[in-house]
This record gives structure tokens, C-alpha cells and sequence, in this order.
């Protein structure tokens, strides 16, 4: 699959996910905090991002996990996406061959940050 696929893909899950208004909501506010409140937030929320990665991934998953989940959380998640969705493009310009193509399970390996690996 080609980077630009890849990326484009998880575009859309985070709208669906989000909504475009929600994710510039969030990216909004990031640029409110400073560099230091956004890593903190991270920090701070990083288990909690893998268990919504966990139960978006998984065949089915649907966006109502969303429900009743903190601002902060929705933000640290955005964040984390931006973050990480640079360092994929980065890593795989010309894209990876053989990867899944569910929409899901793009963005999953995506929102998946090294030190994570094992607890996704």
C-alpha cells in the first residue's frame, strides 16, 4: 500500500472517529497548551490511549467508546495521531507492502507508539 493510501486512510478513520469539527477542536486547543502541556497530556493519558487503540481496533469496534471519555483523552488522542501518523510517514514514505488494508487496523499501526508495541 502506498504511503499516500496510508495516510489518507487514517484521515478518515479519525474523522469518523471525531468528526472534522472534533479534530480540529482538538488540534485547537493543543496549540493553546504549550509543548510541555501537550507532552504531559500524553504522558498522562498514554495507557488510557491504548485501551480506546485496543477497543477501536478490534473487529466491530465502534466510535460510541468515545462516549463519556474526557476532553483531555480525546485530545491526547488526536495528539498522539498527529504525532505518530508523521513519524509512520516518515519511517514508510514509499508505504509497506503487504499491510492490511482494513481502515481500522491501518490507523491502529499507526496509534501504535514504539514503547507500546507490547501492551496493544
Amino acid at each position: 500500500m502506498k504511503a499516500e493510501e496510508i495516510f489518507k486512510t487514517s484521515v478518515e478513520v479519525m474523522k469518523n472517529l471525531l468528526g472534522k469539527e472534533g479534530m480540529l477542536a482538538s488540534i485547537n486547543r493543543a496549540k493553546d497548551r504549550s509543548e510541555e502541556e501537550n507532552a504531559g497530556l500524553l504522558e498522562r493519558d498514554r495507557e488510557n490511549i491504548n485501551e480506546l487503540v485496543r477497543k477501536f481496533a478490534v473487529p466491530g469496534g465502534s466510535k460510541d467508546v468515545l462516549k463519556g471519555v474526557s476532553q483531555d483523552l480525546i485530545d491526547a488522542l488526536v495528539l498522539r495521531y498527529l504525532i505518530n501518523r508523521d513519524v509512520f510517514m516518515k519511517t514508510f514514505p514509499g508505504g509497506i507492502e503487504g499491510i492490511d488494508a482494513e481502515p481500522f487496523s491501518i490507523w491502529a499501526a499507526i496509534m501504535i507508539s514504539p514503547r507500546d508495541e507490547t501492551s496493544v
